[in-house]
Formats: C-alpha cells, structure tokens, sequence
C-alpha cells in the first residue's frame, strides 16, 4: 500500500467500515492477457491490483470489500465480445476496458444494452470519441486522450522545436494502428510535414526487413509508428540488427521492454507523444513509482498507470454514488472531480473523454526526457 499524501487523500475519503460478512463488490475487466498485447496487459494488471489493495486496506467502498473478475479478450474483437457477454452475466457492477482499441469498440455496443458502465485508459482510437456520450453510447468513459489529440500536441511539437519535416509512417493493419496513422497524416498536413509512405502490417508480423530496407532508401527524416508492444519491439530489434539511424515519432513506447533498444542507442533522436510517464515531477507520481519499482523491480508505463487511475476513479464515483446500481454509478462517473497520479484534472466532456494531457518525450544519449507538457482544452 502506497503510504502518506496519495492513500490519505484518496482512500480514506472513499472507505466505509466493512461489515462481518458483507457482499464484495465486483467490478469486471476485459484485458488481453494473451495475443499481441499481453505484456502490457500484465502491466495493466499490476495497476488494477494496487489500487484495489489501497483500497481493502483502507476499508472498502460502500462497507464492501472489492474484487475484480477478469476476461481475456487477446485484443481481438470478437474475443472482446465474448469477454464482455461474460462479464454482464456476472452481473459485475462496471467494467474496465477493453484495452485495445478495436476490442474496446467492438465492446461499446454490449455495455450500451446492458447499460453497464465501462471506463477505459488505454485504447486511444478517435472512434471511441466520436460514438461516446452525445456519440449516443453513454456508458463508455474515456481518461486518456485520443490518436487526434495526442498527434496534434505532437505535429506542432515537431513544426516548433524539430527538424523532422520528412516522415514514413508504419502501422499494425487495427483500428489503433490506422487511427493513429490517420490522425497523424490530418496534422502532418496542418503543420508542413510531408509522409513519403505509409505501410500497415497485419499484427504479430514476423520480419520487417524488407520494408524497413524499403523505407530506410527514401531517406526519411523520421519513422512514425503505430504498433503494440510486441510488434513494436521486434520491429525496433530489426532496425537495430540492419543499422538503422532513423528517428522515431508518433507513438512508440518509451518504456517497458524498448527500453533495452533505449539504452542500447537503437532509438536517439526519437520523439513520441505519450500519456504517462514516471518522470513527472508530482507527490502522487512518485509515491506510485516507489510503489511499482517495490513490488515489481521496475518502473510503471503507460499501462500500469492506466490501470491505476481507472480504477481508482471508478472506485471513488461508486463511492460518490454510494450505490453499486450501475446508472448510478455511471452518473457519478460523468460528474466526477478527480486528479490523477501526475496531477491533471480528470473531468468528462460531452463526449465522455477526459484525457487532457499529453507528454512529448524524447530519446538522447540514451536517456528519456520530458520534452513538453502539452494541457489540452475542448
């Protein structure tokens, strides 16, 4: 449990007196513990479990103690479906997911009927945007920004601070990959940025040489890339076993497993737009990183934070709810006033988004920094 300023003032505001015997509250995940996401759905994991032992530590909600029953959706949409249909007949009070952004689309409609609430923190396709709240799907919530907001914060990055003006884009052939690759295109257009090419691969791909031998001849000044971990990594290992010296944009992960490519020189230069990071300098930050680097011997990402602030914003609008009925518990969750572990304020627009913050990092000398913060306002 995460001592001083960040349980004191989260969890003991939430936490009731249990009861001998009383009813756990369940609230249901879709994550993709298997397929091409599965190590950042571990990540995922850990940032659940912290947040629920904070609060049984501190007493429960509602004088209940919490659980979490999990399905494994492979991020994959039919898989999601089924992961979802499990979890509405355990009749589990919300739902947090899908993690992907295809699973978490093919998934709206399914809580929409069930009229279960879902809160997601990880999937970043704009078509989540634009189909929740006034969208008419009023039982998804969103506390991460979008592909388009995170790829304007970083085109005007890049037309203000960066020589990069010639782009390759790359991208897994999901709603994730071809989301990020069409916001980046709409901005790179705004801001005088020129794409030479634009490739998708389908997922799990086993080699890239060909098309990084094909892109490295068009000299570009950067790659873009819009890839899951696993891909991600193994195209990273590709450039490094060819010699590729090309910067990285877009939204690569500069943490969890690329940081071996990292501190092996493999990505210098590189600039990403991200969500989380463990380098913001913030009281609730720094407790959450001690935490992590005490239980699991490393630093958090994008996904433990994730998982983390979903779930304690979930938890604190059943306990301003003070019910586990999921209407009500939805209508806590649209009117709720929270901060999350680096500061920012989480407040849900007419589209039930409320990711406001985007960091734009960057690689040099093999080290990761924090270039700009970007606060976005709709």
């Amino acid at each position: 449990m995460l001592r001083g300023t960040l349980t004191a003032a989260v969890w003991l505001a939430l936490a009731l007196p249990v009861a001998a015997g009383a009813q756990t509250i369940v609230i249901g995940a879709s994550v993709p513990d298997t397929g091409p996401a599965a190590a950042p759905a571990l990540w995922q994991r850990w940032g659940f479990q912290i947040a629920l032992d904070e609060v049984n530590a501190a007493g429960g909600v509602l004088g209940k103690k919490v659980e979490l029953l999990a399905y494994d959706n492979r991020c994959n949409p039919s898989e999601a479906v089924n992961a979802a249909n499990k979890l509405i007949e355990a009749k589990v009070v919300a739902i947090l997911g899908a993690h992907c952004s295809s699973a978490t689309l093919a998934t709206m409609p399914l809580i929409a009927a069930a009229k279960v609430p879902m809160v997601e923190g990880i999937a970043s396709s704009p078509k989540i945007t634009e189909l929740s709240g006034v969208g008419r799907n009023e039982w998804t919530f969103r506390i991460n920004p979008s592909d388009d907001d995170m790829m304007e914060a970083l085109g005007l990055y890049l037309s203000q601070s960066s020589k990069i003006r010639r782009v390759a884009v790359l991208g897994e052939d999901t709603d994730f990959g071809r989301g990020g690759a069409a916001a980046f295109a709409a901005v790179a257009k705004k801001y005088g940025i020129e794409i030479i090419s634009t490739d998708f691969h389908p997922q799990s791909y086993p080699d890239f040489t060909s098309l990084l031998t094909r892109i490295q001849q068009s000299h570009p000044d950067a790659i873009a890339l819009f890839q899951l971990a696993g891909d991600q990594l193994n195209f990273l290992r590709n450039a490094m076993q060819l010699g590729v010296r090309i910067p990285y944009i877009g939204r690569f992960d500069p943490g969890g497993n690329n940081l071996q490519i990292v501190q092996a020189g493999g990505m210098e230069g590189s600039i990403t737009a991200w969500t989380y990071s463990y380098l913001v300098d913030a009281p609730a930050n720094k407790a959450f990183v001690a935490e992590v680097e005490k239980l699991h011997k490393t630093t958090p990402v994008l996904q433990t934070w994730a998982g983390y602030d979903a779930m304690r914003l979930l938890l604190k609008a059943i306990a301003e709810a003070g019910s586990t009925d999921p209407t009500a518990i939805r209508d806590a969750i649209g009117k709720i006033q929270f901060s999350n572990v680096m500061g920012a304020p989480v407040k849900f627009d007419e589209h039930n988004q409320a990711g406001k913050l985007v960091l734009i990092e960057g690689i040099a000398d093999k080290r990761l920094t924090i270039l700009k913060e970007v606060s976005l306002q709709r």
